[in-house]
C-alpha cells in the first residue's frame, strides 16, 4: 500500500504475472527493479536510480531491473547486485526465468 507511482509500474506487472501463473518466477530470491510500463509493454526511464539501487541492495536483492534509458545513470556504480537492463516486460520476463534457472546465465546489461 505505500508503494505507487509510475516507476513501480514494471515490478508491478512482473508480480502480477508471478502471482498468475505456477511456481515462483523469483525462486523464491529477492528481486528488484524499476520502469514504468507504457500500454505497449515499454519500459521507460525513471528518476532516483541510484537511491534505488541502494534501498534494494539494503533488502538484501541480487537482481535489479534498470530502465534501458537509465543505463547512463549507472554507468561505474559500484552496486553488489546483478544490473539488467529492462527494454519491455517480456524481455525483462526472459531475463528473470533465465536468472532464476541459472545465476550464471548472460543477460542484458547496461
Amino acid at each position: 500500500p505505500e508503494i505507487g507511482g509510475p516507476s513501480a509500474g514494471l515490478m508491478f506487472a512482473l508480480a502480477i504475472y508471478d502471482t498468475l501463473t505456477p511456481g515462483s518466477l523469483t525462486d523464491g530470491e529477492i528481486v528488484a527493479g524499476t520502469g514504468e510500463l507504457t500500454d505497449d509493454g515499454a519500459v521507460g526511464p525513471i528518476g532516483g536510480i541510484e537511491q534505488k539501487i541502494a534501498a534494494a541492495e539494503d533488502a538484501g536483492a541480487e537482481l535489479f531491473f534498470v530502465p534501458e534509458e537509465n543505463c547512463v545513470d549507472v554507468e561505474g556504480l559500484d552496486a553488489d547486485l546483478t544490473l539488467v537492463k529492462a527494454t519491455t516486460m517480456q524481455r525483462a520476463l526472459q531475463s528473470l526465468e533465465a536468472w532464476a534457472d541459472d545465476r550464471g546465465a548472460e543477460l542484458p546489461s547496461c
